[in-house]
């Protein structure tokens, strides 16, 4: 039974060699998303495999690990994909133990849909639309519709090397009452080749949401990729969120099948 998975497994990994994919185009490590898809028809796996987030601002200070903050997607058409994404685990402690402990694991899901309207597979420009929807857990929470929300995805490549990318739109909008608290989202980021396979991006972003405590909350972030095969690629950065006074660090992967 293990010789005929092995086979099985060797077989399908030759016939996706055999096959010409789009390159790899995730939606991380940046802030911004991709405007591309994944090819119809198969499942690509893009997670933080650890970060952490420390937070400055408010007192007392706290840290945040989370580890498989995960999108799991599956290719449905030429120009459409659903996705899955949610975290496997969470644990935030506060300095000098002034709180306790917390911790959850998949405490909620978020369910998208990505059409890309152009630039799928030609051009040097590509467009897509994200809308999605958050939700308790079903699986072991009563189901709930949380919040909404929907991006406008673009990206343009120049020189076949360098990439420009922006995202916008909402981050998430109540359902009910409809749309009575909404937060908006841009970022802008460059991304540029060191070499044939390692990668680093810039990146700024801006939060507006007037029921937050900070509204106006903007990010200067940073990383490296390293994209090793066709259908893998390791990544590593940080987000540095001003006047929030947080830091987010990650290290995180994507694999295509």
């Amino acid at each position: 039974m293990f010789i005929c998975f092995t086979l099985s497994v060797n077989l399908f990994a030759q016939e996706i060699k055999k096959k010409k994919l789009r390159p790899l185009s995730p939606d991380r490590p940046e802030q911004t998303q991709s405007p591309n898809t994944i090819d119809a028809r198969h499942f690509q796996l893009e997670t933080d495999v650890v970060n952490n987030t420390f937070n400055y601002k408010n007192s007392p200070n706290s840290s945040t690990l989370q580890l498989l903050n995960f999108n799991a997607k599956v290719g449905i058409q030429k120009n459409m994909d659903v996705e899955i994404l949610s975290n496997a685990f969470s644990f935030t402690t506060y300095t000098k133990h002034a709180k306790p402990d917390t911790g959850y694991s998949i405490p909620n899901l978020t369910f998208r849909y990505k059409l890309n309207l152009f630039g799928n597979d030609s051009g040097k420009t590509a467009v897509a639309i994200m809308p999605f929807i958050n939700t308790s857990n079903f699986f072991y929470q009563k189901p709930q519709a949380k919040t909404g929300g929907l991006f406008i995805v673009a990206g343009h490549t120049i020189n076949e090397k360098y990439s420009l990318n922006y995202t916008g739109g909402f981050t998430s909008f109540a359902l009910n009452p409809f749309f009575k608290q909404y937060e908006l989202f841009s970022a802008f980021s460059f991304v540029y080749p060191l070499s044939k396979t390692i990668s680093h991006f810039v990146e700024l972003s801006e939060r507006y949401n007037k029921y937050a405590d900070v509204k106006n909350n903007y990010s200067f972030d940073t990383g490296f990729t390293y994209t090793p095969t066709q259908n893998n690629q390791f990544d590593m950065g940080c987000y540095y969120f001003i006047p929030a006074k947080a830091v987010f660090i990650f290290i995180g992967t994507t694999f295509r099948i």
